[in-house]
């Protein structure tokens, strides 16, 4: 690889990186605006929680949609597609004074924002092998995490001052820069692919290949796991500080801050492990490691407020190791099906969240006895899929 393609590629790399900060950025920056919404269009908050509800369905939806059909088309094309949807859609939220249309709008939004972040990881996945990929999704995953944190503090920011059709021509000005940008830079890729793939049995085998790799599929499922947990604890976290720990809500906003900077630690520091260490000991030492710092946050986490906090930051630390560590080897397990795994890994991370979320409201173990549960349950398919790939 000459360093002319070396600096285009770090270039694009950051480009897509961007790209999926954006597209979290959209998701992640309209909840402070729920009660300006509400009032603007003097519609229920039923009707507004829909709004978020519908948009991550639809994400998760077109991880699976998109999938089948990725690796067989034009990456340019498709993120073009999803950029001008976005954009579109986005000046639609902005201006009208309907809130059906408003909804519609937001769906569609959803739509072409879905499509982003799984077109960025597998351009990625396909321009770069070995410890190069490893670094790659090692960027893209912090950028990944910068987001759920920043956007609110942007989202309430510019809706106090510009109201919430500030917000979304913000989104719509970035997204137009990154169409520009990424229409002039992304390489069409897959031109053989897409010759190779006309045969109308190829979606069919390429599920039969995607489910035969035990490694694969083990990433998978574990990826649905740890995305249950964390928004398992990331929902309970506020009600533990709040009713335990007597810490006020403004407070409380500020201490998941720590959090977000553990989660970056921790995808900084795969990059760097990644080229020291074989990809298969990392994802054992991840199997084991995390369960165990779940099941000590489920004995600690009414104990000590110091010591909670540093488990936290622990866990924090492998959470932010964990994704780009799995698409990395998911990427490496599969050659012409990458887009379609990553899709499903994208698809079953979303549906962990949806689980996790609502776990703990509906649990009638006590909260502590919950996470307890659930670490042993991690720990016990860990165990399994290190049998499973010995």
């Amino acid at each position: 690889m000459d360093k002319a393609f070396q600096q285009k590629s770090k270039v694009l790399v950051l480009l897509l990186s961007i790209s999926a900060f954006f597209a979290s950025l959209n998701q992640n920056i309209y909840s402070p605006l729920i009660p300006l919404i509400r009032d603007t269009f003097d519609t229920t908050i039923f009707w507004v929680d829909l709004t978020v509800s519908g948009f991550i369905f639809i994400i998760s939806i077109m991880q699976v949609i998109l999938g089948t059909f990725i690796d067989s088309a034009n990456q340019k094309k498709l993120m073009i597609t999803s950029l001008f949807i976005t954009s579109i859609s986005t000046l639609f939220c902005a201006f009208t004074t309907n809130f059906m249309v408003f909804f519609v709008a937001r769906m569609f939004q959803a739509i072409g924002t879905g499509m982003i972040p799984l077109i960025a990881v597998n351009v990625i996945a396909y321009l770069f092998e070995g410890a190069e990929r490893g670094d790659a999704m090692g960027t893209y995953q912090i950028l990944l995490t910068l987001a759920p944190a920043l956007a609110p503090i942007l989202g309430g920011f510019i809706g106090q001052y510009y109201n919430y059709s500030g917000v979304f021509l913000f989104l719509f000005v970035i997204s137009m820069t990154l169409l520009i940008f990424l229409g002039y830079k992304l390489p069409t890729l897959n031109s053989k692919q897409l010759s190779d793939n006309k045969n109308k049995y190829k979606t069919l085998h390429k599920y039969q290949i995607l489910w035969a790799d035990k490694k694969g599929m083990s990433v998978i499922g574990i990826g649905f796991f740890v995305f249950l947990v964390y928004f398992s604890i990331l929902t309970y976290l506020p009600v533990l500080l709040h009713d335990h720990y007597q810490i006020s809500l403004q407070i409380i906003g500020l201490l998941y801050l720590p959090l977000t900077i553990s989660m970056i630690i921790g995808s900084t520091l795969f990059k760097k492990l990644q080229r020291r260490f074989d990809l298969e000991k990392l994802y054992r030492t991840i199997l084991y490691l995390m369960p165990f710092f779940i099941i000590l946050f489920g004995l600690m986490m009414e104990k000590n407020m110091i010591i909670l906090s540093i488990i936290l930051f622990i866990y924090g630390v492998l959470l932010g190791f964990s994704p780009p560590l799995f698409s990395t080897i998911i990427s490496s397990q599969y050659t012409n099906e990458k887009g379609l795994a990553l899709g499903i890994f994208n698809f079953v991370r979303y549906c962990g969240m949806a689980i996790g979320a609502g776990i703990v409201g509906i649990s009638f173990l006590s909260s502590s006895s919950l996470f307890l549960i659930l670490g042993i349950v991690f720990l016990v398919v860990s165990f399994m899929i290190n049998q499973i790939l010995k």
